[in-house]
C-alpha cells in the first residue's frame, strides 16, 4: 500500500486502535485522501484531511489513483446517495456516497451522471449536483446545519448517517468552505472569545461546554436568541433562552464554558 491511500466505501469508521471492537474516534468518506502512516495485518493508521489519526481496516481502502486531483469531481445534493451500476434506479447498487463527497465526473446522461470510485469502477447517480459556496455565510450555515435536524448521535461519527457534536458542527462549516479541527476542544480555540451572555450571541457562533468544568467536550452552532443547533441524542435544537418553552435546557446551562466567533457576521 502506497503512504497515498482512498476511502472505498461511502463511509468508514476510524478506530482508536487496529481492531473492530476498538473505540470509534472519526469517520472518513469515499473518496477521502488518506496519509498511511503504518501498517499492522489488515489495518492502516492514516492522518485524514482535518489532520486527525486513527485506524481503518485494509479492507476499506485503496491506492489513490494517480490521476485523482487532475479531473472535474461531482458531488451530489442529497444527504445520502444510492451509486448505481447502470443509470437506472432498478439497476444493482454499488456503494452509496453522502453529502460533500466528491468523486470524479466522466460523463452525463439523460438526468444522470457517470462517476469514478477510487478503486476504479464507475457508476451512475442522479444528477442533483451540490454547489460548495466560495465562502461560508451565516445564512448558508444555518441552512446546512438545519437539513440534519433528527439525524442520530454517534460516536466519532461526522456524515449524516450519524454526528457526534464535533462531526456536526465541522461537517456543517465544511460543507460551506472552511475547515474546522475535529475535536470540540480544539474547535473552542479557532475564532473571537464573545462575552458569556447569550444575548450578544449571533447565528453562526459556537457555544461551548463542559461536564466536568474542566475540559471542553460538547460544542453546539448558535441560531441567535439564546438557541443553538447540536447532535446530543440526535441533532436537534435548544436553547439558553428561558422563555423558549420546551427548547430551554437548563442541564447545558450549567455546564456552559465559552462561545467563539469563527466567522464574520
Amino acid at each position: 500500500m502506497s503512504e497515498k491511500s482512498m476511502t472505498n466505501i461511502g463511509v468508514a469508521n476510524i478506530y482508536e486502535e487496529p481492531a473492530f471492537r476498538s473505540q470509534v474516534v472519526s469517520q472518513s468518506y469515499l473518496g477521502e485522501s488518506l496519509h498511511v502512516l503504518s501498517i499492522e495485518k489488515d489495518w492502516f493508521r492514516v492522518r485524514q484531511e482535518d489532520g486527525y489519526e486513527g485506524w481503518i481496516n485494509a479492507g476499506q481502502a485503496v491506492e489513490k489513483p494517480a490521476d485523482w486531483d487532475d479531473v472535474v469531481k461531482f458531488t451530489t445534493d442529497d444527504l445520502v446517495t444510492t451509486i448505481y451500476d447502470q443509470p437506472d434506479m432498478y439497476a444493482a447498487p454499488l456503494r452509496d456516497m453522502i453529502l460533500g463527497t466528491q468523486l470524479p465526473l466522466r460523463s452525463r446522461r439523460d438526468g444522470w451522471v457517470e462517476i469514478s470510485l477510487p478503486d476504479g469502477i464507475t457508476g451512475w447517480v442522479v444528477d442533483h449536483p451540490y454547489h460548495y459556496p466560495s465562502e461560508p455565510t451565516v445564512e448558508q450555515l444555518l441552512s446546512t446545519a438545519m437539513r440534519f435536524q433528527g439525524i442520530p448521535y454517534f460516536w466519532g461519527g461526522k456524515t449524516p448517517k450519524g454526528f457526534d457534536c464535533s462531526g456536526f458542527v465541522q461537517t456543517v462549516f465544511r460543507l460551506n468552505g472552511q475547515a474546522l479541527p475535529r475535536d470540540a476542544w480544539q474547535q473552542a480555540e479557532v475564532g473571537e472569545t464573545l462575552p458569556a451572555n447569550w444575548e450578544t450571541w449571533q447565528a453562526g457562533d459556537l457555544i461551548f461546554f463542559s461536564e466536568n468544568g474542566q475540559r471542553i467536550t460538547h460544542v453546539a452552532l448558535s441560531l441567535g436568541a439564546g438557541d443553538y443547533i447540536h447532535a446530543s441524542g440526535y441533532v436537534k435544537l435548544n436553547s439558553f433562552n428561558s422563555n423558549h418553552g420546551e427548547l430551554y435546557h437548563q442541564p447545558l446551562v450549567d455546564n456552559y464554558v465559552k462561545t467563539q466567533r469563527v466567522i464574520a457576521v
